[in-house]
C-alpha cells in the first residue's frame, strides 16, 4: 500500500526499502530509502491523523508556508549550521496526496526530506549532559522563533482552536463538573478550589495576546524529541512536526517546552515528592532561548517568561482534571484513576512552579542584563 502512495511523490530513483517509524503518537511515518545510482536517498511519508487534524488541506499550507519561508532565511544568510524541513511534492505539484483505503475512506499523505545524522531524545536524563541538551534545546526553539519573527502570521490559520485558551479550558473544567458525568470532582474540591483562585493569573497571556503580547508564529508542540540535534556536536539542526505551527504567543511555546522537558518526573509519575521543577535544567534551558530571542522580545514578553511555565502546567493540570471528571474521553488511559493521576502530577509541579518563580525570575534578569552589555 505504502508503495502505492510513494508512486505519488516526486521521489528519485528505486524503491528498496520501507521502514516504518513507531516513535510518534499522532501521524503515522514511514522512512522510504531510494536507490538513485552510486547514492541512498531518504524521504519520510506520514499519514496525516485526520480525526485530530480535522483540516489536513490547512495544517499543509501552514507548513508550506512556514518551511518556505524558512528556507529562503537559512538560504539568503548562508547558514549551515540549521536546516529546515522541506515538502516533497506530488508528481502533480501537490503539498498531499489522498489515497482511498479498503474501507473506503479518504486517506491523506505528505513527504519530506529526511534529516539525517541528527538525533533526538524523549528525556533529558537520557543524554550524558543534561543541562548541554537542555540549553541547546531551548536555544533550538527560540533560533526556530527568531526565523519567524518577521514572519507575516495572519498567512497562518488556527488548526486547533483555542490551543491555547487558558480560560477556555477552565470554563470546560466548570462545565464538566456541572454536567456531572461522573461523581469524581467530589473527592478533589482542595484542588479545585486551587484552580479557582489561580484562574486570573494564568488567564494573563491569553487576555494579553495580541496586545501586550505580540501574535507570532508558534510551534505549539515544543516536546524535546521535536529537536534534531547534530551527532558529532549536538547543536540543535532543526525542528520538526510543524502539524500545530499557527498564531499564538511565544510564551506558551517556551513555556511548555520547560514544562515538559525540565520537570524532574513523568507526568503520571504518582510519588509527588519525586514531582519537581530541575532548576538547572530550567535555567540550561532559558539561557538559550534568551540568547536567540531576547532582542526580540516585547517588555511584557520578558517580564512573563516564567510565567509562562506556570501557566502551561496549570492548563495542562486543568486539562487532565477535565477529561478525568468527564469519564477518561480525550487522553488515552492505560489504567482507572490514569488522568486523576496525571492532574495530581501536574498540581503538584505547578506549587513547586511557584516556589521556585522568585528565583527563576531573579536568572531571567540577570541574563537579560548580562546580554544586554555584549
Amino acid at each position: 500500500m505504502i508503495e502505492d502512495i510513494a508512486k505519488q511523490f516526486n521521489f528519485r530513483g528505486k524503491l528498496v526499502k520501507v521502514i516504518e517509524n513507531t516513535q510518534g503518537n499522532i501521524n503515522k511515518t514511514y522512512i522510504l530509502i531510494y536507490e538513485n545510482g552510486n547514492t541512498l536517498d531518504k524521504y519520510v511519508v506520514q499519514k496525516v491523523n485526520s480525526t485530530v487534524f480535522q483540516e489536513p488541506y490547512l495544517v499543509m499550507k501552514n507548513i508550506e508556508l512556514v518551511t518556505d519561508f524558512l528556507q529562503k532565511k537559512i538560504d539568503t544568510t548562508h547558514d549551515k549550521d540549521h536546516k529546515t524541513l522541506n515538502i516533497i511534492k506530488t508528481r502533480d505539484g501537490e503539498n498531499m496526496c489522498t489515497y482511498v483505503n479498503e474501507a473506503g475512506e479518504k486517506e491523506y499523505y505528505r513527504a519530506f526530506n529526511y534529516i539525517d545524522n541528527c538525533i533526538s531524545y524523549d528525556n533529558l536524563k537520557d543524554s550524558k549532559n543534561p543541562e548541554k541538551l537542555a540549553y541547546e534545546v531551548g536555544k533550538a526553539f527560540g533560533h526556530f522563533q527568531k526565523l519567524l519573527v518577521d514572519f507575516p502570521v495572519n498567512m497562518l490559520g488556527e488548526t486547533i482552536k483555542d490551543f491555547h485558551n487558558t480560560p477556555k479550558r477552565f470554563n470546560d473544567l466548570l462545565l464538566s463538573i456541572e454536567n456531572k458525568v461522573t461523581n469524581r470532582a467530589y473527592g478533589l474540591s482542595e484542588e479545585i478550589v486551587g484552580i479557582i483562585s489561580r484562574l486570573k493569573e494564568c488567564s494573563y497571556i491569553s487576555a494579553s495576546l495580541g496586545k501586550t503580547i505580540p501574535l507570532r508564529v508558534t510551534h505549539n508542540d515544543t516536546k524535546l524529541n521535536n529537536v534534531m540535534l547534530d551527532e558529532n556536536t549536538g547543536e540543535g539542526k532543526v525542528v520538526i512536526d510543524l502539524d500545530t505551527v499557527m498564531p499564538g504567543s511565544s510564551l506558551f511555546d517556551l513555556g511548555d517546552g520547560i514544562r515538559s522537558a525540565c520537570s524532574a518526573s513523568f507526568e503520571d509519575e504518582t510519588d509527588l515528592s519525586k514531582v519537581y521543577l530541575d532548576m538547572e535544567l530550567a535555567k540550561a534551558y532559558l539561557e538559550g532561548y534568551l540568547e536567540e530571542m531576547y532582542e526580540h522580545l516585547t517588555p511584557d514578553e520578558l517580564n512573563n517568561l516564567v510565567l509562562s511555565i506556570k501557566v502551561l502546567t496549570y492548563e495542562l493540570s486543568t486539562r487532565f482534571l477535565t477529561d478525568y471528571i468527564n469519564g477518561d474521553t480525550y487522553f488515552k488511559i492505560k489504567y482507572a484513576g490514569h488522568n486523576r493521576d496525571r492532574f495530581l502530577n501536574q498540581y503538584a509541579l505547578l506549587q513547586d512552579i511557584e516556589r521556585k518563580q522568585p528565583e527563576l525570575e531573579a536568572f531571567v534578569s540577570q541574563k537579560v542584563r548580562s546580554l544586554k552589555k555584549q
